[in-house]
């Protein structure tokens, strides 16, 4: 089964057709360049995509709140940056999102 939520570091983050539908739109990139910029860009490309998973999350629940990309950025440098393992388990669950296990 897919799954399309994870909490890490008590924050819940949102996967789906939704959630890629919201972030190409939003930084828009094709569906495809994506996964390119993934490996290419992955310092620019995964802390956009945090913050669209959890915007995501917010407005499913209904709430209004609308988190910045500095908040982001400062959620993945104090714990452990690109190489930490909050990074990593991020990339595992978005992964686990795309394809049935």
């Amino acid at each position: 089964m897919i799954k399309n939520k994870i909490t890490l570091l008590d924050i819940e983050f949102h996967f789906g057709l939704g959630f890629l539908n919201a972030l190409t739109d939003g930084i828009n990139l094709s569906f495809s360049d994506l996964g390119k910029q993934v490996v290419e860009n992955r310092a620019k490309i995964v802390p956009l995509m945090m913050l669209y998973s959890i915007n995501y999350a917010l407005y499913r629940k209904g709430k209004e709140e609308d988190i910045k990309i500095d908040y982001v950025y400062d959620l993945i440098d104090n714990n452990g940056g690109i190489d930490g393992a909050f990074w990593d388990n991020y990339i595992l669950a978005f992964n686990d999102s795309m394809f049935k296990g």
